[in-house]
């Protein structure tokens, strides 16, 4: 006799009685079905081993192994989620992080966050792929799997609105880390206790020429030009200026050709747009590959600045969460 788990979620659960491969293991699990509806299970990605999704018919089974058998819906539902997700990765974007209410992501350099909203175009014209775009269209396909499920199981769906919320952003040419709300609650206290919540946010860059105070902190009041979009900085405070406020620590020094640059570490108090870039500017060192705030060099074809951790508390769970992003393989070519 086979035993059968009844567990109230989509699917059939068996355990395991004996050794064998899984195909033929399905063969005796399912006698009514032909061979090649079988077959079919494991090749539309029903099957689970252990809560793995497998597809070998010769992946071999043990006693006291955990079966799943997905409905056929639930698992093209899934695979609309693992399509999604290659797509995200395709775009050099890693999720580090994800539960009900956030997701942490990992950014490349030359993604934008969201359009403007005069909205963004590709060299080739076309419009330019976002972020928020990728990760809404992985929230939506997430959410209709969870929808799939929940009816497969009997349960009522959410049939709300899924959606990412953004939370904060980074500049196109930076890279790493920034966290989405998964739902406008999410978004709302997070942002209105940001302070509060937020434990660590760190940043590397690698500055023009050697900065000799090995640290400090940089304060103006910063303003944008609409126009121009450049955000301009004033030691003073200044009418529609927001007080910046950024601290920085000197990491070490490094080469590239003949350049000299600076490796250093930011922390913000504050958290307005092009803060570190104007700020570094402001104390006569900017960022390398910054032409906008008067940057030099461009010794690796980017914006040499990383969001590299981000740590902060959830106000819906009190889980801390910590994330942290390596140094892209381009910033290698710094040498020591």
């Amino acid at each position: 006799m086979h035993r059968r788990n009844m567990i109230d979620t989509a699917g059939q659960r068996f355990t395991v009685t004996h050794d064998g491969p899984l195909l033929k293991y399905l063969y005796e699990i399912f006698p009514s079905q032909s061979k090649t509806g079988v077959k079919n299970m494991l090749s539309k990605g029903q099957v689970l081993v252990n809560g793995e999704q497998k597809t070998a018919f010769d992946q071999p089974l043990f006693a006291g192994d955990r079966l799943l058998v997905l409905p056929k819906t639930v698992s093209m539902a899934r695979a609309d989620v693992g399509d999604v997700r290659s797509d995200i990765e395709k775009e050099g974007v890693k999720i580090v992080y994800e539960d009900d209410d956030y997701l942490v992501v990992d950014k490349p350099s030359g993604l934008l966050t969201i359009s403007s909203a005069r909205g963004s175009k590709s060299k080739t014209g076309h419009k330019e792929k976002t972020l928020y775009a990728l990760l809404n269209a992985y929230v939506k396909a997430s959410a209709r799997a969870r929808r799939k499920e929940d009816l497969a199981s009997g349960r009522q769906p959410d049939r709300s609105t899924a959606k990412v919320w953004i939370v904060h952003r980074i500049d196109k040419g930076t890279s790493g880390l920034l966290v989405f709300a998964k739902h406008e609650r999410a978004k709302e206290l997070l942002q209105s206790r940001w302070k509060e919540l937020v434990i660590e946010r760190r940043y590397i860059a690698f500055l023009e020429n050697k900065l000799e105070k090995e640290s400090g902190a940089i304060q103006s009041w910063l303003v944008e030009n609409p126009k121009s979009l450049k955000v301009y900085s004033s030691p003073e405070e200044i009418r529609d200026g927001h007080l910046a406020i950024t601290h920085y620590r000197v990491l070490g020094y490094f080469h590239k050709g003949k350049g000299v640059y600076t490796k250093t570490e930011f922390s913000l108090e504050s958290g307005r747009k092009n803060q570190i870039r104007v700020h570094a500017a402001d104390i006569g060192h900017p960022i390398a590959g910054d032409e906008k705030y008067g940057a030099d060099t461009d010794p690796v074809r980017r914006l040499a600045l990383h969001a590299a951790s981000l740590v902060f508390r959830s106000p819906l769970s009190d889980t801390v969460i910590r994330c942290k992003s390596p140094l892209p393989e381009v910033f290698e070519r710094f040498e020591p």
